[in-house]
């Protein structure tokens, strides 16, 4: 069993050499972080915030919640942590079941588990959060 150091504010010292990302990674989390982005600003000014009336006024605020959880997730996966690819890949099938409940519901949402996929696939590069 290996010995925990300790620095001078009694903090762990990160012991080892970090896994660097892969390309794919860092790719793929800028392009989701401008994507959610775009897709949050969109969902306030777009059509979809405008021809419903009811609840369906609430789509807007809970689309960008989830856009907020899957920039929480991308920040584990940027961070190389293996929650992250888990939490993401979770928020993309959320996304989904919650544009089926407000009927906006495109296809295209799919793509979202490619990158998960990836994500997923890397997940031994990762480390576990201590």
């Amino acid at each position: 069993m290996s010995e925990v150091k300790y620095d001078q504010y009694g903090y762990k010292k990160k012991g080892g050499k970090r896994n660097p990302r892969p390309q794919l990674i860092t790719i793929l989390c800028v392009l989701l972080f401008a994507w959610g982005l775009w897709e949050i600003a969109f969902s306030y000014t777009g059509n979809t915030a405008l021809s419903k009336s009811g609840v369906d006024t609430l789509y807007p605020a809970i689309n960008a919640l989830m856009m907020v959880f899957s920039f929480v997730g991308l920040s584990g996966v940027w961070s190389m942590e293996k929650w992250g690819p888990i939490s993401f890949a979770v928020v993309v099938a959320l996304k989904i079941v919650v544009d089926l409940l407000f009927g906006h519901f495109n296809p295209v949402y799919f793509i979202g588990f490619i990158p998960a996929a990836v994500f997923l696939l890397n997940i031994k590069k990762m480390r576990r959060t201590d």
